[in-house]
């Protein structure tokens, strides 16, 4: 007695576990750009506001001692950390600046971080 064919046939799953493998595997990269590129966009945001806070606070001491110009200051120490000096304001006894600097991220561009920082006697 002969089996008679239903019209479909059944498929191998040979190659199933490559392909799986394969899938993983391009999940795994693509889940470690991702981590690499956040992470270089948050050292690049901790770099600014860290330079940030010290570009404003050597102005208002500048300010403060009466040093001379303190924008002229603060574009000093903001070419020493290696950000640009975006704004600088004062306004009374206070120096509020702005600094950015650019990340660098290969073929996705290099966006601009900035961060805002404020000095000047407490009260």
């Amino acid at each position: 007695m002969r089996r008679q064919s239903l019209g479909w046939t059944r498929r191998s799953e040979d190659g199933a576990g490559t392909l799986m493998a394969l899938w993983v595997a391009v999940m795994i990269l693509g889940a470690g750009a991702v981590v690499v590129i956040w992470g270089v966009i948050s050292v690049g945001n901790h770099r600014v506001a860290t330079a940030a806070d010290l570009v404003a606070l050597s102005a208002a001491q500048a300010l403060q001692v009466g040093a001379g110009d303190p924008c002229l200051t603060a574009q000093r120490i903001a070419a020493a950390q290696r950000v640009d000096l975006r704004r600088c304001q004062v306004e009374g006894e206070t120096v509020a600046v702005e600094v950015g600097v650019i990340v660098r991220l290969g073929v996705l561009g290099s966006p601009v971080v900035t961060s805002l920082a404020r000095a000047g006697p407490s009260g």
